[in-house]
Parts: C-alpha cells; sequence; structure tokens
C-alpha cells in the first residue's frame, strides 16, 4: 500500500514537472521583436521615436488683442446705434486661423478681412449693436474661434451706460422727514447730452404749496474727472431745493420739473417729441419724482410694537397680556426743529383712566433732536380687559402737548392689548 502512494506522488511531481517545461517552451521564452509598421512611410522599432519628433507640432500661433477685448463705449442713449472695431493679430510661429462664432441677440460682427494670419500679420473684426434696454448699463458680446491651443475661443465684449438726453442724479428726489418748523435742502445734479445748450432752466413742481414754501438755486458747472461715467456730458447743472419751515404735515409725493430752452436749429422742421416751439426756440424739460413727509415738532420713533398711523398718530400693541405681565412698555418721543429746547411735554389725558399710565423719563439731547423717553404701563383688574383697536374708539388712549409758550402741538398714541385679570 505505501509503494502505491509513493508511485503516486512520483507521477504528480513528474506531471507537474513536464506541464511547466511545456508552458515555458511554447510561451514564457519568446525572443522580443517588432515586426514592420505602415504609417505614412515605413517605421520600425529603431526608427519610431525619430518619426514621433519630426511629426509633434512645435509651431504655434498665439492670439494678441493690441486694443484688448473690451471696449467701453462710455454713454449712450436708448436705441442708438454703435459700432467698434477690434484688432486681431498673431504673435506666434503657425499659421493663425480665425472664424466668426457666437453673438448675442443686440450685437453682430463683421466680415473678417483676412482669416489666416502669417506671424506678425493683423487684421480687423467690427463690432455692431443696437443699445435697446431700459436698463442704467449694456453690455454684448460676440465670440472669436482660433486655433491657437490657449485661446480656442475668444470673447469680444462691450459695455457702457444707458442714459437718455437727460440725466439727473439722483433720478429721484426725497427730504425724508422733516419737521414742519425745520429747513430742508435737496442737492442734484442734471446732465445734458443734447448738442446745441441748455438756456433759461427754471425748476417747478406739481404742488402749489411746494412752490411756495422751495427756493430753487440752478447754477451751471464745467465737467470734470470728478463726474465720474457722467464726464461726456456737454452740460452739467448743479441744482440746489430749499424747503422752507411752514409746510401742512403729511406725506409729500410730487413731481419736480426741469424745464429750459435751447435754439432751434434748422434741422428742426417738425415738432416729433411733443415740446413746444416758439419762434426759433425749442422748449424741452424732465419730470422727476419728489418725495418726503411734512411732520410735526413732536413725532416717536416705531419699532415692532409701535407703528404710525394717518394723521400722524402711532398706535403700540401690547398683544395677548397673560396674569404675570409684562404690563410695562418704553418708547421715545421725539422733538424736532430750531425750537425743541424751548418745548415742555406733557401728558394732557389718557383713557381709561384706572387701566392705563403713562409717564416720561430725563430726556436725552441728540445734535438734531430730544428723544423723550415715555413709558406707558397696564394696571391689571378682577376682570378681563380687552382694547383690540377694531374700531377708532376701541383702542387707549393717550393724548401728549407739546408746548412752546407760543404754539401747542398735540400727539394722539393708541394702544391695543387683551390683558387677563389679576
Amino acid at each position: 500500500m505505501s509503494r502505491f502512494w509513493v508511485l503516486l506522488a512520483f507521477v504528480a511531481v513528474a506531471g507537474s514537472a513536464a506541464g511547466w517545461g511545456i508552458n515555458y517552451t511554447e510561451f514564457g521564452h519568446r525572443p522580443a521583436r517588432m515586426g514592420e509598421m505602415i504609417y505614412g512611410g515605413e517605421v520600425t522599432g529603431q526608427n519610431i521615436s525619430d518619426f514621433y519628433a519630426q511629426a509633434k507640432q512645435t509651431k504655434n500661433p498665439i492670439v494678441e488683442l493690441p486694443g484688448g477685448d473690451t471696449f467701453d463705449f462710455g454713454t449712450m442713449a436708448p436705441e442708438e446705434k454703435g459700432r467698434h472695431t477690434f484688432v486681431i493679430k498673431n504673435v506666434g510661429e503657425g499659421d493663425l486661423r480665425l472664424r466668426l462664432g457666437a453673438t448675442t441677440c443686440k450685437c453682430t460682427l463683421g466680415t473678417l478681412d483676412n482669416d489666416v494670419l502669417k506671424t506678425g500679420e493683423q487684421t480687423e473684426v467690427r463690432m455692431e449693436w443696437n443699445v435697446k434696454t431700459d436698463q442704467k448699463t449694456f453690455g454684448q458680446s460676440a465670440q472669436l474661434l482660433t486655433n491657437d491651443p490657449r485661446h480656442y475661443a475668444i470673447d469680444l465684449k462691450i459695455e457702457g451706460r444707458v442714459v437718455n438726453e437727460l440725466e439727473m442724479i439722483p433720478d429721484a428726489l426725497t427730504f425724508g422727514n422733516i419737521s414742519s418748523d425745520q429747513e430742508a435742502t435737496v442737492t442734484a445734479k442734471l446732465y445734458s447730452y443734447l448738442d446745441r445748450p441748455i438756456e433759461n432752466p427754471t425748476f417747478t413742481f406739481s404742488s402749489d404749496e411746494l412752490n411756495e414754501f422751495t427756493d430753487v438755486k440752478i447754477e451751471p458747472f464745467d465737467l470734470s474727472e470728478a463726474d465720474g461715467a457722467s464726464s461726456s456730458a456737454k452740460q452739467g447743472f448743479d441744482i440746489e431745493i430749499t424747503i422752507k419751515p411752514g409746510m401742512k404735515q403729511g406725506a409729500v409725493s410730487q413731481n419736480a420739473t426741469f424745464s429750459f430752452t435751447r435754439p432751434q436749429s434748422d434741422s428742426d422742421s417738425d415738432d416729433t417729441t411733443g415740446d413746444d416751439k416758439d419762434g426759433n426756440e425749442e422748449r424741452r424739460s424732465l419730470v422727476v419724482p419728489i418725495t418726503g413727509k411734512v411732520v410735526g415738532s413732536i413725532t416717536m420713533i416705531p419699532n415692532p410694537k409701535l407703528t404710525g398711523s394717518k394723521g400722524g398718530s402711532y398706535i403700540y400693541d401690547f398683544g395677548e397680556v397673560p396674569p404675570e405681565g409684562p404690563f410695562t412698555a418704553k418708547t421715545f418721543v421725539v422733538l424736532k426743529g430750531s425750537d425743541r429746547d424751548n418745548r415742555k411735554l406733557s401728558i394732557e389725558s389718557v383713557e381709561p383712566e384706572g387701566v392705563i399710565e403713562a409717564s416720561f423719563g430725563e430726556n436725552l439731547v441728540r445734535s438734531s433732536m430730544t428723544l423723550c423717553p415715555l413709558e406707558i404701563k397696564l394696571i391689571p383688574g378682577p376682570q378681563r380687559i380687552q382694547r383690540l383697536g377694531r374700531n377708532k374708539e376701541d383702542y387707549a388712549r393717550i393724548q401728549i402737548v407739546s408746548d412752546n409758550g407760543e404754539s401747542v402741538d398735540q400727539l394722539v398714541i393708541g394702544v391695543k392689548f387683551s390683558m387677563e385679570p389679576k
């Protein structure tokens, strides 16, 4: 039996050795050799390195734009057409091939004078555009395709500002909140891009009261680099509007009109703008809004719980007041005007008495106003008390007076709350 196992082991070893020898002979030991390849001629293992060295491209074109790829046209009027010529130059060693690509919908590229540039050569491509926008700025682009491996596509861009023939900065005037006995000043600059000079300028308002209580100064000035993008205008005017004390309280939302005349040219045979023409003069105008609010000498500083209402009064909303409170709120009454230091504040009345109280703290004097701290206090009772502001009579009320010895201003604060019994 042992002889059988010895014989079996011998046969296994001999078979493995024979299999390894056959495999090595057929596959494991073959001389390395490379046969002939045909690619544009004979390429062998010996000359393949030289072949690829010769086939490698070493002379590439390089695109250069002497004037840059972006043109700032400064200012243009709506619907005006513009054009600009970009210069393309080849500063590389290989031939530069050019092809017109995509453009945005409001500009076009002209034809190329030369679409293949040798080293050192240059050509021009013209971009044309039409200013069709209601925005203050305008920009368009067009693409030029090349065989420069570093710049396969070049974006040629134009950009600038869109202005009408007349431009006022700011384009809307506001004087904010001013006291009825306070003077306020609003300034603006007007730029004219008209081809003929402005003469006899005036500035008026659509409100007779505003015309009565304002003084307006219009002074021409010389344009300079300090005017930034507006320095390309033909004329500039400084406008100073002084609002005098005495206007009625309330919001102001009016139109201000800058009007002028200018000599009429020979080509102005028809009135296509709707402007009046008298003799040899043409009258033109520019209308801008002016807003603000005239308030009394006594106001308040709004906050999330305190809001203003019609007629100059205010509403303070306590909301739901639980049995544990809080029952007090603090806010500020503001005194403005030239005589604010002479005015005295007092609580004239509260309604309903026994449910609400109000008192002033020590004044805080600031440069343009005096802040008067006001504490409002709710007094809980045995029953639930509600003042929900569903109508004019459904508020608790605090009436405050401001007296300077000659005149009295009043301020009313409505108070909303729903207070649980204590």
